[in-house]
């Protein structure tokens, strides 16, 4: 695995709406409409995430859910950081919209 290239991270954010690269880690704050929303897509993503080994730090904050991604293996981004934010996008796109 390694690291993605800025141009790179830059053409993957494209298919991302809302996603950003702050301080090296790939994130997103997303608002739903109420607390057990925000623990849906939390346990939601939680599961996704030991099935693919790759742990993002969630802060959760009532109605906000706020994912920053990195491979911590490389100690940068790389596909599987991808891999997991196409999956939030689209179950938050699926169920919460």
């Amino acid at each position: 695995m390694k690291i993605l290239s800025e141009k790179d991270i830059q053409i993957a954010l494209t298919s991302l709406d809302g996603w950003s690269v702050n301080k090296g880690l790939l994130n997103k704050t997303y608002t739903l409409n109420s607390f057990m929303d925000v623990m849906s897509l939390a346990n939601l993503v939680s599961d996704k995430s030991e099935k693919m080994n790759h742990h993002p730090k969630i802060i959760i904050e009532y109605n906000k859910i706020e994912f920053m991604l990195i491979t911590h293996s490389i100690n940068g981004i790389s596909d599987l950081d991808f891999q997991l934010a196409n999956f939030i996008h689209e179950t938050y796109d699926e169920l919460f919209i």
